[in-house]
């Protein structure tokens, strides 16, 4: 029992600290399966990288594979569930799409069909835009899978920028308005919710712009 303890500890410590560079926070747990009582070895993780910077997130899944632990479910904000398996070598691959488009439709059904990867249980749905994430056990090159996907992914962060920009042109519209036709003052109190829309919709922008420029660069 005191040697399972340590283990477990240490395999908090090692995976807390391998995860410090994606932002991602840690939880090692051991629950009962329903069949039998026999134990199952669990681990739950979050990763708050950008979708732009999805091949990180790939890279640090393929190593927890390698080192035993399988992604087994994504559920909540970004909850990656993972069960302890025997070691393999595998490659994952991210697909993503904005809210009414068909998105990454096509090579979704490839990965399925060609390579006969599995769809990972569950999805998480942020911003408008769904992401899936598919387990490929099959050795194959994904650079020209990545390669649209890179292009996708410009075109989807742009629809970002646009958004944010779209809603900072409306707070600065209403503001101006407010201060043209019904003479208010600039710093008037009832300017404050346009205030923070408008930054809110800059950040949006901002941020996704530099995602824009990250994925020109790959």
């Amino acid at each position: 029992m005191l040697a399972q303890q340590v283990y477990h500890t240490a395999c908090r410590i090692s995976y807390l600290v391998s995860g410090i560079s994606l932002k991602s926070v840690l939880i090692c747990d051991i629950i009962n399966c329903k069949g039998g009582g026999i134990l199952k070895e669990t681990m739950s993780m979050r990763f708050f990288s950008p979708i732009w910077k999805c091949e990180e997130i790939e890279s640090k899944l393929e190593q927890l594979e390698k080192d035993g632990w399988r992604l087994d479910k994504i559920s909540g904000f970004r909850k990656f569930r993972f069960i302890r398996s025997q070691n393999k070598e595998v490659k994952y691959f991210f697909t993503c799409s904005f809210v009414k488009e068909s998105g990454m439709i096509i090579t979704e059904q490839a990965l399925k069909s060609q390579l006969k990867a599995t769809e990972i249980g569950g999805s998480f749905i942020e911003l408008l835009k769904t992401t899936s994430v598919y387990r490929i056990t099959k050795t194959e090159d994904l650079l020209l899978r990545k390669f649209y996907r890179n292009i996708y992914l410009r075109h989807l962060v742009m629809q970002y920028v646009l958004i944010g920009l779209l809603f900072t042109a409306i707070a600065v519209a209403g503001i101006t308005l407010s201060c043209v036709v019904n003479k208010n003052p600039l710093l008037d109190i009832r300017h404050l919710f346009l205030a923070i829309v408008g930054f809110v919709g800059l950040t949006i922008a901002l941020r996704h712009l530099f995602g824009w420029f990250h994925l020109r660069k790959q």
